[in-house]
């Protein structure tokens, strides 16, 4: 058994493929990142932004959209194998996020049918101009907040993205409140 997950180890690295990779493509068991068949997507992620934000509608979440290169982006690899991939992250995060990987691979065959044909059109729509990039979006897949890799456990990651929207929130709600001043001193000002 040493001998097969060896010799996957090395089509691997010769193939210039991550563990997760070799996952993808069953080269081997003991890859570091549990994939879902036949395609690039982490388990517990979905590929479909559509599936995600209807998702996101009925259960009152944001969505968090991982755009990656999985294949061939160093930081895309270390976001998915040293968080992503982790149970701390998945059951925290999943309490307030839909997860969604939107992966550009050099592989295309890593990708689903579905995948393949949205996936480049995302990446346009969103403006990525780098990889790994990690969008919070709400319901209707406005973008909320912007992050990427950071070097956190896992947990903090997902405490990070709650720490983002709420900022955001906040900010939101502080532009409101200067609203509604303007428009009380216009007021005032049209009463003088």
């Amino acid at each position: 058994m040493k001998h097969i997950a060896y010799a996957a180890a090395i089509i691997a690295s010769a193939l210039c493929l991550s563990p997760e990779r070799a996952a993808a493509l069953n080269l081997g068991k003991n890859a570091h990142v549990q994939v879902q068949a036949g395609t690039s997507t982490p388990k517990r992620f979905t590929d479909n932004l559509d599936e995600a934000l209807a998702k996101a509608a009925s259960e009152k979440k944001k969505v968090y959209a991982c755009f990656s290169g999985s294949d061939w982006c160093g930081w895309c690899k270390r976001l998915e194998s040293e968080i992503l991939s982790k149970d701390a992250f998945l059951s925290a995060a999943e309490k307030d996020f839909v997860l969604v990987y939107i992966d550009s691979p050099s592989n295309e065959n890593l990708l689903s049918p579905w995948a393949r044909e949205h996936n480049p059109k995302l990446v346009k729509k969103y403006e990525i101009k780098g990889f790994p990039t990690a969008l919070v979006l709400d319901k209707d897949g406005k973008v909320l907040a912007t992050t990427g890799y950071k070097r956190l456990p896992p947990q903090k990651y997902a405490s990070h993205l709650k720490a983002i929207v709420k900022n955001r929130d906040k900010i939101s709600d502080v532009k409101k409140e200067i609203e509604k001043l303007e428009r009380k001193l216009a007021e005032l000002e049209m009463g003088d």
